[in-house]
């Protein structure tokens, strides 16, 4: 599974189909065991997964347009969204809470 950086905050996200956006920093260990977590995990469905730092611009810019991030106090911080909406959302690297979010939408 490949993870892409998220840089165009503006972006409507899950259009296509489910997107992940992982709220994270570099620093973070467990960011970093859930990125090598997913790096060789097969989806059960095609998904999109972006990681997000959040001492980046992109990141100081991603949590301007979308106040709820002022409450993210532990990362990785997950999002799913589909069609534009926030259909769920956790902390922590639960590849399990992934993919049981994934079989809910099928459903």
């Amino acid at each position: 599974m490949d993870l892409e950086v998220f840089v165009d905050v503006e972006r409507t996200l899950g259009v296509d189909r489910p997107t992940l956006l992982i709220l994270g920093r570099p620093t973070c260990d467990d960011c970093q065991a859930f990125y090598a977590r997913l790096a060789t995990w097969t989806p059960p469905r095609p998904i999109t997964v972006l990681t997000l730092n959040l001492r980046a611009p992109e990141g100081e810019a991603y949590r301007a347009l979308n106040p709820w991030t002022k409450h993210v106090d532990f990362v990785p911080f997950n999002v799913l969204y589909l069609d534009g909406e926030i259909v769920d959302e956790w902390t922590g690297g639960d590849l399990e809470r992934l993919q049981h979010a994934l079989s809910r939408l099928e459903g």
